[in-house]
């Protein structure tokens, strides 16, 4: 997704496999905050980087999945598994959210 090695992804089965781990679980906004806030208080523990315009590209990306997630997480949500891994980077706003 940050540009990184696709390695990982390819390992374990890419975004499509991500996706199913949300399916059905119901996942609520309480939820979505305190997992942000876990990553980045670890983000912190593992000494990222804490500049202004790292930090607003984390969190914008944090936020922007973590709201996908929930929404894909619902009862009868129309998720397209097979979508290919999303891409992001600096200063981007991406779709589709529909909150």
């Amino acid at each position: 997704v940050l540009g990184g090695p696709t390695a990982y992804s390819e390992r374990h089965g890419g975004h499509p496999h991500m996706i199913r781990q949300h399916l059905n679980r119901h996942l609520s906004q309480a939820q979505r905050r305190a997992w942000v806030a876990l990553l980045l208080d670890t983000a912190d523990e593992l000494g990222m980087p804490d500049d202004p315009e790292f930090r607003s590209a984390l969190v914008g990306y944090l936020e922007w999945g973590s709201r996908l997630a929930v929404i894909n997480s619902q009862a009868g949500a129309e998720v397209n598994v097979q979508a290919p891994m999303p891409k992001w980077g600096w200063g981007e706003v991406k779709g589709p959210y529909q909150g």
